[in-house]
């Protein structure tokens, strides 16, 4: 496969193979995809570095695409992190055009710093004036459970979750993770009790996922509008945004999660 980069200052477009030993990416869940490409291939354009702990009220800059397919930039607030993602407004008129450019932190700590992707706008909601980002933390920390357990070759970065067997099923529903219907044996549901409240787990071919806001509907649209957060070892077990901000679910919920950690990628790919 071949990659070309284009940039318009400098005017520059670079040409580039896939080869066969470079680290991809992607995850249709979350929406980013991510490739390593050769030290020193591009030449004159200045890297964004990458800032992993975002305050989440901080100043910061946005691209869109004006007439002309022009980039312009527009000044805005992070308003919160929910989930995965940091939500965000923006002081002028903006269109919600250019999903996958950078969000740029203009706070002290991390003053002209990449601390987002800009995906499509589901948070919005009826006032258009609430947008999305992933927040580019959850990202590297996606990126890191492949490099940790070895799975860089393409055939396990960028597969779909492994098919479930019949046994692994019952195993997880032994536990008290129950499967729902929906979305392609993916998504998956601790029921609640009268002292505790449902939990949501969705599964990629890398991680788990958990929330404990449950979808208006069980399709990707609407899940992406939950704040789902990343099951990962030695990752904050605590809801993230939402009514239950920074709180840890029940203890039996917990355990479940502290379970899924333990199983690696027993549940997720070959």
């Amino acid at each position: 496969m071949r990659l070309n980069f284009k940039f318009n200052e400098p005017p520059k477009i670079y040409d580039y193979t896939i080869q066969e030993n470079d680290f991809v990416f992607a995850c249709d869940f979350n929406e980013v995809s991510f490739m390593e490409i050769p030290y020193g291939l591009i030449n004159d354009i200045e890297p964004l570095n990458l800032y992993k702990n975002p305050i989440g009220k901080e100043e910061m800059l946005v691209c869109q695409i004006k007439q002309g397919n022009n980039l312009d930039i527009s000044k805005g607030n992070i308003i919160e992190k929910f989930g995965t993602n940091l939500l965000f407004n923006v002081n002028d008129s903006y269109e919600n055009n250019a999903i996958g450019t950078p969000l740029i932190s203009l706070s002290k700590e991390s003053f002209g710093q990449v601390i987002g992707l800009k995906v499509d706008n589901y948070l919005s909601g009826e006032t258009r004036d609430k947008f999305s980002a992933i927040n580019i933390n959850t990202f590297i920390e996606c990126i890191e459970i492949l490099v940790n357990l070895q799975r860089i070759k393409p055939e396990k970065t960028l597969s779909e979750p492994k098919k479930l067997s019949l046994k692994e099923k019952h195993i997880l529903k032994e536990k008290g993770i129950i499967l729902c219907k929906e979305l392609n044996n993916l998504l998956f549901e601790s029921p609640g009790s009268q002292s505790i409240s449902s939990l949501w787990f969705y599964r990629t071919h890398y991680a788990w996922f958990w929330t404990p806001t449950k979808p208006n509907e069980f399709n990707k649209e609407e899940l992406l509008k939950c704040n789902w957060s990343l099951i990962k070892e030695n990752f904050p077990i605590i809801a993230i945004g939402g009514d239950y901000n920074g709180f840890p679910p029940a203890p039996r919920n917990e355990e479940l999660i502290h379970y899924l950690i333990s199983s690696k990628l027993d549940f997720l790919s070959d």
